[in-house]
């Protein structure tokens, strides 16, 4: 694959900042679009290197564009927060990304699986019932009625 061109792309709801960078390291574009919009600018360049920023939707689109042949890197977001030079916005975002994908000892995030993002989301859900779970053994505790309300000893 021949790399020439690098595509950073800061992921959100609606709208996607979207850069794109020739071999040099030039911009050649930096500006929002939508989700429709960013496929058809990243189809444009076949053998693009696209980086984002791990989260969610991150691993959604790095399997969608993996498909489609392009090499894609996941970024760390406290690493690429490290390269941002500026304020934090959608293009700084972005720059701080390509910044980042430039460092050759950059560990990129495994691009994970459908099936690997439910089972994290399932052990979300457990620790959160668990946490829930003891924050109200706590709570009964605090009241000082907790072995009345557990049965252990009469009223």
């Amino acid at each position: 694959m021949n790399n020439n061109t690098t595509i950073c792309v800061d992921l959100a709801k609606e709208v996607f900042q979207v850069a794109v960078f020739n071999k040099a390291g030039k911009a050649k574009l930096n500006k929002e679009v939508s989700a429709k919009k960013m496929c058809l600018i990243i189809a444009q360049y076949p053998d693009a290197a696209i980086f984002m920023e791990a989260c969610g939707s991150a691993h959604y689109w790095a399997r969608r564009f993996t498909s489609s042949g392009h090499k894609v890197g996941l970024i760390p977001s406290h690493i690429a927060a490290k390269y941002r030079v500026s304020n934090k916005s959608d293009k700084n975002d972005v720059l701080s990304i390509y910044e980042a994908s430039k460092n050759q000892q950059l560990h990129c995030v495994q691009i994970r699986t459908l099936e690997q993002q439910d089972i994290a989301t399932l052990h979300k859900f457990r620790e959160g019932y668990k946490k829930e779970r003891n924050q109200l053994a706590n709570r009964l505790r605090g009241f000082g009625h907790y072995p009345v309300l557990l049965g252990l000893v009469p009223a």
